[in-house]
């Protein structure tokens, strides 16, 4: 293989919400194979439902206000307000897929700001002796940490996006859209 020397110019318009979206598909597929150590991909699935939501509203925000600079530093459930509000969107938080966003970040929150707890249970249980043994007290954001939740997040959050992206009048095909683009020039 001949080595050429080259001048290269590369661009890239990065879609963070395309990239988190793709990488929250990947790691929730790998978590419902169940290998060892599966719990630990669902946690990583749901915290990237988490940002990848976060990113999905600074992706769309610019796109509706010229103000968003303004607002990008609000949490993550008054920037959906506003943008809903201007597109003419109805969030009702008891019902999926928007209720789910409320368990989710409380998830993202107890990951991201992890502190120690002391937790204890006290039940009646029947299982095997080795069942009994491996159960312990789980903390909030633990216990969502399922396959069961990821998959629930990952589809409710994408779900959302695509609501809010076509009501703003975006074509669909375009929301996961990045761009990678480059040219290359002999040296002579």
């Amino acid at each position: 293989m001949t080595r050429e020397r080259a001048f290269v110019k590369r661009q890239r318009d990065v879609n963070a919400f395309a990239e988190l979206s793709h990488g929250n598909a990947v790691i929730l597929e790998n978590a419902q194979k169940k290998r060892d150590g599966y719990f630990y991909e669902a946690m990583a699935s749901v915290v990237l439902s988490a940002f990848k939501f976060e990113a999905f509203l600074n992706h769309l925000g610019p796109r509706v206000f010229s103000f968003w600079a303004d607002v990008e530093r609000l949490p993550h459930a008054n920037k959906l307000e506003i943008l809903a509000t201007e597109l003419n969107v109805t969030i009702d938080r008891s019902r999926r897929p928007f209720q789910t966003l409320t368990e989710l970040f409380r998830a993202r929150d107890g990951v991201a700001h992890g502190k120690p707890e002391f937790l204890e249970t006290k039940t009646e249980e029947t299982a095997t002796r080795e069942e009994l043994r491996r159960r312990k007290p789980l903390t909030n954001w633990e216990a969502v940490c399922t396959i069961e939740f990821a998959e629930r997040a990952h589809g409710d959050t994408e779900e959302i996006a695509r609501m809010l992206w076509i009501a703003a009048g975006f074509d669909e095909m375009e929301l996961h859209q990045s761009g990678h683009s480059y040219s290359i020039s002999n040296v002579q």
